[in-house]
């Protein structure tokens, strides 16, 4: 009797060891032994099947800069960016004006306009010319050929005049004879008078006039800027003033 009870004993230790999974082979006993045994049971999410390979991608993928400010239409400070165009016409238009540009001789005005001016968008120019008088001419009138050029000198000096000469240079005043030049009109009408009391006739004054170049340019009024200060009319020696635009 004492040998089949310690038998039953040891059939009942093995079969608890095996019941218990003490010997390796035996299943969880429920849920909770199953979800105790797995690894890092928190981290399972559950997603409707067949799209979480591809949004695990699409979230793992960076966005190209390009396209993030494409997508970002804002700026940082919250307000819609301003696209290039609307800031261009948002910008200021500079206000019309008018500059002459003068004092120029007529090879410098033509450099000028084909150079400076010619091609430039916004201006208008337009080339003016003014004759100013730079001398005053005491003389006797061509009459004729050079021989009655020399028979008036001789008569003039004759006269008590001895500061004359004929003119001989090709044009309307060829064989005119010159009583003198002067700078300004008053003096010359003073020495016209003293030839006058020596009883000297046909005399008279005709103005020596240089021809002056200038040009008005009209244009916003930057682009003018732009334009007076420029190598090109900083060498010219030009007088710079304003204009009705």
């Amino acid at each position: 009797m004492r040998i089949v009870f310690v038998i039953l004993v040891l059939l009942n230790l093995l079969a608890l060891a095996s019941i218990r999974g003490w010997l390796g082979n035996s299943a969880p006993e429920g849920e909770p032994e199953r979800l105790s045994n797995q690894l890092n049971p928190d981290r399972i999410v559950l997603r409707p099947g067949g799209t979480a390979p591809q949004r695990e991608a699409e979230a793992a993928t960076p966005t190209p800069p390009a396209e993030q400010s494409a997508a970002a239409p804002e700026t940082g400070n919250g307000r819609e960016a301003t696209p290039p165009a609307a800031a261009a016409a948002a910008a200021p238009v500079s206000a019309p004006a008018c500059t002459v540009i003068g004092g120029l001789a007529e090879s410098e005005a033509e450099a000028l306009m084909q150079t400076a001016i010619a091609g430039k968008a916004g201006l208008r120019s337009e080339r003016k010319t003014s004759s100013t008088p730079t001398a005053w001419w005491v003389r006797i009138p061509p009459n004729g050929t050079r021989e009655a050029a020399e028979r008036r000198v001789a008569e003039l000096r004759g006269q008590g005049v001895s500061e004359l000469f004929i003119v001989n240079d090709p044009g309307p005043n060829q064989y005119a004879i010159s009583l003198g030049l002067f700078k300004t009109e008053p003096k010359a009408q003073q020495h016209l008078a003293s030839l006058q009391a020596k009883q000297v006739r046909g005399a008279g004054i005709a103005s020596r006039t240089t021809t002056i170049h200038r040009i008005e340019v009209r244009g916003p009024a930057n682009a003018l800027k732009t334009l007076t200060s420029s190598p090109a009319v900083r060498r010219s020696g030009a007088t710079i003033s304003e204009c009705t635009p």
